[in-house]
């Protein structure tokens, strides 16, 4: 089967899954995958191009064992670690359930996030540190060639001067940021229990 189908457009089934389907399998398939009851609409139309019909009471026989184990807990909170947003497709005897475990996966995805946001963003400082640095070394080069002119010995200090700034207020941010990521790291931390 198509691995992204709903989100590319292809279609569900190949013309040789239609042939040879096992109606409960896909339908359980499905469900265990989290797919909206509409999906066998989509497996109709992909099959009706070699005239296949589905099953339809063998595949909602499996879509219903398939979304039973999808509804599970573990499952639910692995899917809002990933940043998973419900589409309703729990039974009323497990959506208690999967959304508690999938609310906690989603806050943990939260801080993780956070986590991420500001650890990207001290990567960026370091590169740009580095950038500035590199260009100081190139005029600060260029400052020992005995044949510069007043004018250009004057531009490129005032150069290296306004990067050595520069590089300042980003070491300053730079240290605000880490602060940011040890809170940000401890919270993650305390919440999943480590130490």
């Amino acid at each position: 089967m198509c691995a992204a189908w709903l989100a590319a457009g292809c279609a569900s089934m190949t013309p040789e899954e239609c042939l040879h389907a096992d109606w409960r399998v896909v339908g359980y398939e499905d469900g265990a995958a989290g797919r909206g009851a509409a999906t066998l609409g989509n497996h109709r139309e992909a099959c009706a191009k070699v005239g296949v019909t589905p099953d339809f009471a063998a595949y909602q026989a499996g879509r219903r064992e398939g979304v039973r184990q999808f509804c599970h807990p573990a499952n639910a909170y692995r899917l809002g670690r990933g940043g998973y947003t419900y589409t309703g497709i729990c039974p009323a005897d497990l959506e208690p359930g999967f959304l508690d475990a999938l609310d906690e996966g989603l806050f943990v995805y939260g801080l993780e996030t956070a986590v991420d946001e500001v650890a990207g963003e001290i990567g960026s400082i370091d590169y740009a540190i580095a950038e500035n640095d590199e260009d100081m070394a190139e005029a600060e080069e260029q400052l020992e060639q005995a044949d510069l002119s007043d004018e250009e010995r004057r531009r490129l200090r005032k150069h290296v001067y306004e990067l050595a700034r520069e590089n300042g207020r980003l070491e300053a941010d730079r240290r605000t940021l880490v602060a940011e990521l040890r809170v940000r790291e401890a919270r993650l931390r305390d919440h999943l229990g480590g130490n």
